[in-house]
């Protein structure tokens, strides 16, 4: 919550660059980048942007961010990049003719971008409601007068003018959390699809994890509760403990890695003195997607990586042991959880050996086909390309007067 308040002071304490940045002439060739409220180099904005700066010479990007850190990872990326309220970053976003992002304004620079169209390229098609369809607590009492009455007067919160999606399930549900017309969210595929092409196994055992030496290796991939707010017990009560003996019999490595917010218990005890379960953080490891082709079953709850998994043709796992809970507390998911599930759903880890089963013997294969086909048609390896073929004839669209 302070965090988000701090957001929302310096949102009103740059108000006064607004009308400077609706005067200045835009170019329309120079992008400007930006993801995770500029605090990360990643996500599809990433993607986009080192397709754009290695491919597409016509145009100009520029990565923005709010951290020191970020800036200087992607200049020794050899890119372009810039404190997003730095001086060199305002000039830059006042002659921005495009602001590409993955959550909102605030990824780069707000106030100084307003004038310049503004494309979400969104992080992932969400399972978990969010937007206007989400139960939120971000500023307690507060929040549901602050976002029917005093959001859309921030720069930073201001609505994207197109969001890029990866299906058509993305398109109903990001047009449905941000209160848009559909033809205004485009699906597209996701660029940060093209992490794929790492090689996973080597990134492993780069950071001491011996992965090629198991017959198998699983992720288990946990998502936030309640905006952050909320805790999850990894082991179960000792369940998942009680697990090792069969993942080393069955010679599986389990990897373990949750959301950047959530906050986990039990997993000290569970990695430590144990070669069968090993935790993959988000801090050494920020790009999920490029550790998923080392991955032969997707252990998950309510997390979008099912999704960007789904490319990948593999079984997909889903523990939710705090359904009830997501369903009546929490934010809430969108679709029905048992129908939609590409594969078994658990609520405890006594049952997995027995999911395990199920999934290798090809009793959900029918499922997991039917959620390909619904979330991964446009994985092709054409994404980026695509993408900027769309937004680029679109710009030539609007100067010669069609739409």
């Amino acid at each position: 919550m302070t965090f988000y308040l701090l957001r929302l002071l310096h949102q009103v304490a740059w108000l006064p660059l607004c009308p400077v940045a609706l005067l200045w002439p835009r170019d329309p060739r120079l992008w400007v980048f930006g993801a995770w409220h500029g605090r990360q180099y990643g996500d599809n904005a990433c993607h986009l942007y080192r397709h754009v700066r290695d491919h597409e010479p016509e145009l100009q990007a520029v990565w923005l961010a709010h951290d020191a850190g970020v800036v200087r990872q992607v200049r020794e990326e050899g890119g372009d990049a810039a404190m997003a309220y730095s001086l060199q970053g305002i000039l830059v976003s006042l002659r921005a003719g495009r602001a590409l992002v993955t959550h909102s304004a605030e990824d780069v620079n707000a106030h100084a971008s307003l004038g310049a169209e503004l494309v979400n390229l969104t992080h992932g098609t969400p399972l978990k409601r969010m937007g206007r369809d989400a139960r939120s607590r971000r500023i307690g009492v507060l929040t549901s007068t602050f976002d029917r009455f005093l959001k859309r007067l921030l720069p930073g919160k201001r609505r994207a003018d197109r969001v890029l999606v990866a299906s058509e399930v993305g398109q109903e549900r990001m047009a449905s959390a941000y209160g848009l017309d559909k033809r205004r969210v485009i699906a597209l595929g996701y660029p940060r699809w093209n992490a794929f092409r790492c090689d996973a196994l080597a990134l492993l055992e780069r950071s001491g994890i011996a992965a090629r030496s198991h017959q198998g290796i699983l992720l288990y991939a946990p998502t936030v509760r309640m905006q952050g707010q909320g805790k999850l017990d990894l082991s179960q009560g000792g369940q998942l403990a009680a697990l090792r003996p069969w993942l080393e019999r069955e010679r599986l490595l389990l990897l373990v890695r949750g959301h950047v917010s959530l906050r986990m218990s039990g997993l000290d005890a569970l990695v430590q003195g144990s070669s069968c379960i090993r935790e993959v953080p988000a801090t050494r490891f920020p790009d999920v997607n490029a550790l998923l082709p080392a991955i032969d079953v997707l252990i998950t709850d309510y997390s979008s990586v099912m999704y960007d998994y789904a490319c990948l043709d593999r079984p997909i796992i889903l523990l939710a042991p705090d359904l009830d809970t997501y369903l009546t507390q929490d934010v809430g998911i969108y679709g029905d959880y048992h129908a939609d599930a590409p594969g078994p759903v658990i609520t405890q880890w006594s049952e997995f050996p027995g999911a395990w089963s199920e999934v290798h013997a090809g009793l959900h294969s029918c499922r997991l086909n039917a959620f390909v086909d619904q979330h991964a048609a446009l994985y092709d390896g054409e994404v980026c390309h695509r993408t900027v073929a769309f937004l680029t004839e679109l710009d030539a669209r609007l100067v010669s007067g069609t739409t």
